[in-house]
């Protein structure tokens, strides 16, 4: 009681006059803060406790931070917060304001990484690595391609230069070889290869536009090599690469003449020449094995009613090309490619007792491409007819998996498939107009071959009926 009454006597003991002095100093302060932001909390608190006599209390955070405006820097026309500048410590470009947006209120300027500003940051990132690895992707076709036309162009020259560009008495000297099959890994993919039968066969190899596919890749040392083929009648078509080929089992037979009233139906009209039942019909750009062959030549001894080839086709309703589609099928199949394929003899004659069936309106007036384009479809169908089908699917038969690839284009002698039949896109780019011509001729094409697939198939079945006559094998030649 007694310390609280001096206590109380001491305040009121100092007269209100006598505090006028330290009223001014405050009030003068104040009016220097306005002047001095940054020490007017010092100088307000020095005043204070020299007033009242408080000599170690200190003001409170919340003052400090209410009473001292934030400190702002002047760029040009625009004020930017200290604080703003100097809160991110993540280096650049994470703590660019386009991918995680400015620092949240309240987080005392710290950037939070949240999910979502971690994946726009991945999405950009990866929208960057896109665009530079298509770049490098064209830029390096683009180099490819050149290399590739100076490598044309030399080969021209040379073949030029020697006189050698048409030669007219071909030896096979220098014929590349087959690549050595290799053995499989697993044991279970070993198996027990069956006998070949003793059969001997007759191969059909037109030569029209590419010459050196015959003369420089391995299709001609495989099969001058294969026991089991006894001729290869090799077709000169066209008259600016025609050549002998100088072999004992080889026959070169002119068929320029021939040429312009067949098209490409020339390799069964000259097939009925053959001295073997068997014959082979293979493309001049195929390459393969003996081994290859040889399954091939198993399989169709198995059933010899029947076309057994490497590539078949499936009719796929509803798609945008009449239902062709050139995927390869897989065993029973309706239509097998002349690309590679085996079968009797007598399939040619019957290719031209029912050719009338599609001769006039669809072959002759409305057809796309070279004369006849399509003739393996239709003898693939002819076969289906002859020989007659199961319940279950059809007779002929696709070997998908036989190791069958394509001679290099190097072999050509012109560029881009230009001569070819389905067209050939490669090395046109996107933007040049040959590419799209190429696409336009390949759809033409596809969708001609749908049509007459439907229009030959039809038209076979009702073969009877609309008075033809069917084929009977005694109409075979026996006489070629």
């Amino acid at each position: 009681m007694t310390k609280k009454t001096s206590a109380m006597h001491t305040s009121r003991s100092v007269p209100l006059m006598a505090r006028a002095s330290s009223f001014t100093s405050i009030t003068d302060a104040m009016s220097t803060s306005s002047d001095d932001e940054t020490d007017s909390p010092v100088v307000v608190k020095q005043s204070l406790s020299a007033t009242v006599g408080v000599t170690s209390r200190v003001a409170p955070r919340w003052a400090a931070s209410t009473t001292a405006p934030r400190r702002k820097k002047k760029y040009g026309s625009k004020h930017v917060s200290t604080s703003k500048q100097n809160s991110s410590s993540l280096p650049f470009p994470f703590n660019h304001p386009l991918l995680f947006g400015e620092p949240s209120k309240g987080s005392s300027g710290i950037w939070s990484l949240s999910a979502g500003k971690f994946l726009r940051g991945a999405r950009s990132v990866l929208v960057a690595l896109w665009v530079f690895l298509m770049l490098g992707t064209i830029l390096h076709f683009n180099f490819l391609g050149h290399d590739h036309d100076r490598n044309i162009s030399n080969l021209r020259d040379n073949s030029i230069q020697d006189g050698t560009d048409v030669k007219k008495n071909f030896r096979p000297n220098n014929i590349r070889s087959a690549p050595v099959p290799v053995a499989p890994l697993f044991p279970s993919q070993r198996h027990i290869p069956l006998p070949v039968p003793p059969n001997k066969v007759s191969v059909v190899l037109m030569n029209y536009s590419r010459p050196r596919m015959i003369q420089e890749s391995s299709l001609m040392r495989t099969l001058l090599a294969h026991a089991n083929v006894d001729e290869v009648l090799l077709l000169h078509s066209n008259p600016k690469t025609a050549f002998e080929f100088v072999h004992q089992k080889v026959k070169n037979i002119d068929a320029t003449s021939h040429n312009d009233q067949m098209g490409l139906s020339l390799r069964f009209y000259f097939s009925q020449l053959a001295k073997n039942e068997w014959v082979i019909h293979v493309d001049d750009d195929m390459e393969f094995s003996t081994a290859t062959l040889s399954e091939l030549l198993v399989e169709f001894g198995k059933n010899p009613k029947r076309i057994v080839g490497r590539f078949g086709r499936n009719l796929s309703e509803g798609n945008s090309f009449n239902g062709y589609n050139s995927r390869n099928s897989h065993k029973s199949s309706e239509v097998v490619l002349t690309k590679f394929m085996i079968m009797e003899r007598k399939l040619c004659t019957a290719f031209f007792h029912y050719a009338d069936a599609i001769w006039d309106d669809l072959v002759l007036n409305s057809g796309e491409g070279p004369l006849w384009n399509g003739e393996d479809i239709f003898m693939s169908l002819v076969a289906n007819h002859v020989y007659g089908m199961p319940e279950d699917g059809f007779n002929n038969y696709a070997m998908d998996w036989l190791d069958v690839w394509s001679a290099s284009d190097d072999l050509k002698d012109y560029d881009n498939g230009k001569l070819d039949i389905s067209g050939g896109m490669a090395g046109y780019k996107v933007w040049d107009w040959h590419w799209w011509q190429s696409l336009l001729r390949r759809n033409r094409h596809y969708s001609y071959r749908g049509t007459l697939w439907h229009t030959a198939r039809e038209r076979l079945s009702n073969w009877t009926n609309s008075g033809g006559k069917e084929f009977q094998p005694e109409d075979e030649p026996t006489e070629p």
